[in-house]
């Protein structure tokens, strides 16, 4: 097996299947008939937020990110808007966690954004949310960062970004990650999978502790100041090692296989690879006295 067979073995082992598509857009049309029954007109439109939306979703993390968006003149202020829609989920679900910019329930593994439109115009996607931590707003746009995404070309490494995040334990925003890739890739000529990924390993290992990520939807949103300096950090010290394993590849100290298998955290055996049996590791340890539990779910 070459290691862009492997790379594209990996993408359809963390594809969403049929059956979890729909327990998703089950889950998605609960919630959505539970708010459209509460605030009728008010509302102009809810959808899939998230990575769902933007099709870069893995199946480890299927977290589910639903916006609702409300006329211009639903409310007074932007944060009551938030308020009401946590004390609306609060009566119809178990826990609701305030967030930064969205309210989570966790039993549910959904996210709800409340966002007001800024326009009377319903063309026009642009939204301001309530950001708890400031008291402020923070404009922003679905539809935006959906064709971003699109016009990349980049979704499937988005993915196998993903999966290499999740597979060494790293913590670091999906929105950001995206920017993140979109990035790095941004002139490169490389074509296949393999080259692409050491691209953007090679972006983090340089880049990532003083990048800017400006949000494709508001040039004042620098989407790099959400993330904990630790965990860039974090994740420019798991690409030096990466690319370690990829450098012994020329040396032969590494197989192609052999050096991204352990870019991905994989401890099958090259027979059961190429039988295409995938058995993944769990995280490694870290090193690091720093190194904290999962926070809480923000939306972004």
């Amino acid at each position: 097996m070459t290691a862009n067979e492997y790379l594209n073995q990996l993408l359809e082992d963390y594809k969403l299947s049929d059956e979890e598509k729909e327990e998703i857009k089950a889950k998605r049309d609960e919630v959505k008939g539970k708010l459209e029954n509460h605030y009728g007109s008010k509302i102009i439109t809810i959808k899939y937020s998230g990575s769902i939306s933007k099709k870069t979703a893995i199946s480890s993390s299927k977290d589910i990110d639903i916006a609702v968006h409300f006329k211009k003149d639903a409310f007074d202020t932007l944060e009551k808007m938030y308020d009401s829609v946590y004390e609306f989920l609060e009566g119809e679900y178990d826990n609701p966690r305030k967030q930064n910019v969205s309210i989570g329930l966790e039993d549910e593994n959904v996210d709800v954004v409340p966002g007001r439109r800024l326009d009377e115009d319903t063309s026009n996607n642009d939204v301001k949310l309530y950001r708890r931590d400031t008291g402020t707003s923070l404009k922003t746009n679905l539809e935006t960062h959906k064709n971003h995404i699109k016009e990349s070309g980049c979704r499937k490494v988005i993915r196998l970004m993903k999966i290499w995040k999740y597979k060494n334990d790293l913590k670091f925003k999906s929105f950001a990650l995206e920017l993140l890739v979109i990035k790095a890739l941004d002139g490169f000529e490389g074509t296949s999978l393999k080259d692409k990924t050491k691209k953007v390993l090679e972006y983090i290992e340089e880049n990532v502790e003083t990048v800017e990520l400006i949000d494709p939807a508001n040039s004042s949103n620098n989407v790099s100041d959400s993330i904990k300096s630790i965990n860039k950090t974090l994740l420019r010290l798991k690409a030096t090692s990466c690319l370690g394993y990829i450098d012994g590849i020329e040396n032969g100290d590494e197989t192609e296989l052999s050096a991204w298998k352990k870019v991905y955290n994989d401890d099958t055996t090259e027979d059961s690879t190429n039988e295409s049996k995938f058995s993944f590791s769990g995280a490694s340890k870290r090193d690091t006295a720093d190194w904290g539990a999962q926070p809480p779910r923000r939306h972004g």
